[in-house]
């Protein structure tokens, strides 16, 4: 039986692989990219307050948890650990400015290397060929289409944690008729972060398993997001023809090439949860001391 994929190997999903770069195409301006994705890689995240504090709470429990990881009985509702988590919390609480900074910093520098590394393996006449398409009707209804597809695929993606327990998008998508779901499924395949992780899956015979990460991910954006698919469903359905045709033109399939490989690359990079890790390595002795003196009876 399969676990479901962490929330951290899904989050390196926004980036690259192994490039064999083509000698014979022209090197692109890396500055096009973000024209060529739109959200995909283009726009750091911004790690606000809120997000922050959010992301401060999910780090001090599992940095709490992995005191004495293998205990299933070391959990919230054990009586002592609050205790525990209060102090943990007010350590890493003191580290957020800098793990702020750093992270902004390295996913920024990231972005950056992430559109020189797909520029590299573009041609001039792949570039010309999208932004083409790009200014017809149909290319411009696909750009406001394919980050909102992008958008539910993530959403799923992050809550593949979730996999088969109850709840109430999985309740409301019971309601939706097979027609339905196979609609939604066919949708989020032309969405960007699809078509990039399966073609240099495909490429690399897949070897780090993402194409199947993906996978599950529409399974559970589909389930989790029913109307916000029935409405996307409404707005688009007459276009899918004409997006899928061009998803298949030569130009598109080295964009989601380059971009997946990029993607892949970027997903065996420890950049960012390093900042995590020593954050709490700087702490975490002084909590093992607390957590086993709370531990004697």
């Amino acid at each position: 039986m399969h676990r479901a994929p962490r929330f951290e190997i899904v989050l390196s999903l926004i980036a690259a692989v192994l490039s064999v770069p083509h000698a014979s195409w022209s090197q692109v301006d890396a500055a096009v990219i973000p024209k060529l994705l739109g959200d995909q890689l283009s726009h750091p995240a911004d790690l606000d307050d809120a997000k922050s504090k959010k992301l401060l709470d999910v780090i001090s429990n599992a940095a709490t948890k992995s005191l004495d990881q293998n205990n299933k009985d070391w959990n919230a509702s054990s009586p002592k650990w609050q205790v525990v988590y209060d102090r943990v919390h007010a350590d890493l609480e003191s580290e957020m400015p800098t793990i702020r900074e750093e992270l902004e910093s390295q996913t920024h520098k990231l972005q950056k290397d992430g559109e020189a590394e797909i520029a590299a393996h573009l041609s001039q006449s792949d570039v010309d060929a999208i932004l083409a398409f790009y200014g017809t009707p149909e290319g411009q209804r696909y750009q406001e289409f394919a980050p909102k597809a992008d958008r539910i695929l993530t959403l799923g993606m992050r809550n593949l944690a979730s996999l088969g327990t109850p709840g109430s998008g999985q309740q409301a998508a019971a309601q939706a008729t097979r027609e339905q779901s196979t609609q939604y499924i066919k949708m989020l395949m032309l969405s960007h972060t699809y078509l990039s992780i399966v073609a240099a899956s495909q490429a690399q015979e897949d070897p780090t398993g993402y194409a199947g990460v993906v996978g599950f991910g529409i399974g559970v954006a589909v389930r989790d997001n029913p109307q916000e698919l029935e409405a996307l469903d409404k707005k688009y359905a007459a276009d899918l023809t004409s997006f899928e045709a061009f998803t298949k033109t030569d130009a598109a399939q080295h964009l989601w090439m380059a971009t997946g490989q990029t993607m892949l690359r970027m997903a065996k990079d420890n950049s960012l949860t390093s900042i995590f890790t020593t954050a709490v390595q700087r702490h975490e002795s002084d909590w093992k001391a607390l957590y086993l003196a709370q531990a004697k009876p």
